[in-house]
């Protein structure tokens, strides 16, 4: 699943893949380039983008991902 979301006045493709193992696999990117990659779990599939934009924003005003 994908979906563009803004994060902090910017816009982000999130794509996630289940992997398999009861988390899935997200990749941020912006245009063509690769931002971070990182696991997320939820509850349901509904959930999953939500918890990746707000891992990723975290990440972002903590200053772990310079963007």
């Amino acid at each position: 699943m994908e979906q563009c979301m803004n994060v902090n006045g910017r816009e982000y493709q999130f794509a996630a893949t289940y992997d398999g193992d009861a988390q899935y696999n997200v990749q941020v990117l912006s245009g063509d380039k690769l931002i971070t990659m990182f696991k997320v779990s939820a509850d349901s599939e509904g959930d999953v983008l939500k918890a990746a934009k707000a891992r990723f924003q975290a990440d972002v005003e903590l200053g772990n991902i310079n963007v």
